[in-house]
């Protein structure tokens, strides 16, 4: 068995961490609250934990079965599943008794910074770069807090240093990566994360910063590529819906860029087709089929592609990028004319109208 003890004065309890509308310190419920606390955080650790909160004083005696003998651990654990609050608790008081442990120190600075307490994040990773210089993750992890504080310089600077101290470290070039670009250096920002992916290939933001500091250098054709990456990873994630947007943003400019800014001829003629398509369905039908499309649009469709390459189960035939974007923005005119598709076929769609109205005589 493994036995902990830990005292701390009441006075020195983070208070922030209790709930909302708790009472304030000094007030005659405060240690009957922060008791409440203590013992539910301790409820999802392993072992047997006993709580004493005095006036003045919290007395914590915490006992593991004989498979964890690591607090930090366990910890660690809790932060890892994203539950900040109970980690920071148990690194807060490991903190106590250990003051000066790497592990202890990183780990709560990371738990502050992700909860975004940058200032408490801020002054413990500070510390650790004191005590090891060189601890490439804390490093890592104060760049990070610098950035969100807005000091890009300070970040960039930082970074440097955990690349010079682990050149192989993905997370230390992806972030430096993502400063550079925001320093409009580029061209190392473009480095960097080409260095993270080789060691992490797997590593999605990493690709998405890639086809950032693309798409900030005017090479459209490689961001293209590095955004369809980012989907292929994992085409749920945040960052892939990030992508799917720049992709549909630079979709949109190559296709304005073909038409010359006076609208395309061959989108006129696919709004036309969907008009008389759409001629004599009923709403609902209309809006199955821009469903349908739509669904399909998430994975990606090439607008500038005249192939005719996709298909839809609720009507026959093969249809090009275009086409099914023209039939998506000429149903939801037709049905919701308030929603806005995301694709801007606006000049198209009235030329189309004028002349689906010409035909019929209108």
């Amino acid at each position: 068995m493994a036995d902990y003890r830990f005292t701390i004065s009441l006075n020195t309890f983070d208070a922030s961490l209790l709930p909302p509308g708790s009472p304030p310190k000094g007030s005659a419920q405060y240690s009957a609250v922060v008791h409440k606390f203590l013992q539910a955080q301790f409820a999802g650790f392993k072992g047997d934990a006993r709580i004493v909160v005095s006036e003045d004083s919290i007395l914590v005696e915490w006992t593991l079965p004989p498979t964890e003998q690591d607090p930090v651990v366990a910890a660690v654990s809790r932060l890892q599943r994203g539950e900040l609050v109970p980690a920071i608790l148990m690194l807060e008081l490991l903190r106590q008794q250990h003051p000066n442990e790497l592990r202890i120190l990183y780990n709560l600075g990371l738990a502050y910074s992700n909860l975004e307490r940058l200032a408490e994040a801020k002054t413990i990773l500070e510390e650790i770069v004191l005590l090891a210089p060189n601890h490439a993750d804390s490093l890592v992890a104060l760049g990070v807090v610098y950035s969100k504080e807005g000091q890009n310089e300070e970040a960039v600077e930082v970074l440097e240093k955990a690349v010079a101290a682990d050149p192989k470290n993905p997370w230390a070039l992806r972030n430096l990566g993502a400063c550079l670009v925001l320093g409009e250096q580029v061209d190392r920002a473009t480095s960097c994360f080409l260095q993270a992916i080789q060691l992490n290939p797997k590593d999605q933001q990493a690709f998405f910063g890639l086809a950032e500091a693309y798409r900030t250098a005017g090479k459209l054709h490689e961001a293209d590529a590095a955004y369809h990456q980012v989907v292929t990873l994992d085409e749920f994630s945040q960052f892939a819906q990030l992508a799917k947007r720049q992709l549909s943003s630079l979709a949109h400019a190559d296709f304005v860029m073909r038409g010359g800014g006076t609208g395309r001829p061959d989108a006129v003629m696919c709004c036309l087709s969907a008009l008389e398509h759409f001629e004599g369905l009923v709403p609902t039908e209309i809006q199955r089929i821009v469903f349908e499309v739509t669904m399909l649009g998430t994975k990606g469709l090439n607008i500038n592609d005249p192939a005719p390459r996709y298909e839809l189960r609720s009507l026959p035939g093969k249809f090009s990028g275009l086409q099914l974007v023209s039939m998506a923005y000429v149903g939801l005119k037709l049905t919701a004319p308030e929603q806005n598709y995301g694709f801007d076929l606006a000049e198209e769609y009235a030329r189309a109208k004028e002349l689906f109205e010409k035909k019929r005589g209108k």
